[in-house]
Parts: structure tokens; sequence; C-alpha cells
């Protein structure tokens, strides 16, 4: 069986929809704004911020790339 890079798994994606509604919802009742409108605003925060995370833990030196290699040359690979 061929395996890619990015899988669904509907529990993650279920409790991330879960926290999205309730703060939607929260943000909804504060603001005054439609449910659906401040539904949107948040999954797409939620989105933006998890592109900006995965960017920052890819980065050298972030989470997921903690020491990259050096890639100066010393004196003795001359």
């Amino acid at each position: 069986m061929k395996t890619s890079k990015f899988s669904f798994a509907p529990i993650p994606a279920l409790i991330g929809l879960s926290i999205a509604t309730l703060v939607g919802w929260g943000f909804s009742y504060i603001s005054g704004l439609s449910f659906w409108i401040a539904f949107a605003i948040v999954i797409v925060s939620m989105l933006i911020n998890g592109f900006i995370a995965e960017a920052e833990d890819n980065a050298p030196g972030g989470f997921n790339n903690p020491a990259p290699p050096d890639t100066t040359k010393s004196k003795s690979d001359e």
C-alpha cells in the first residue's frame, strides 16, 4: 500500500473542529457577528497559525531542525 506524507486522522480533525466551533461561538457572542463569519475567522486564523508554526519549526534552529550541519569549511577540509 502506498503511503503519502499527509494522512487524515478523524479524531484530531474532530477535536480541532470542536475547538474552532466553541471559539467561534464565543467570538460571535462577544462581538455580535454572525456565527458563520466568526467561525470562518477562527478557521482561517487557525490555518495561518499552523503554517507559521510549521515554517518556524522547520527553520534552522527550530524544533524539527535543532542543530543544522555546519556549512562553513574548516582548515582541515582544505
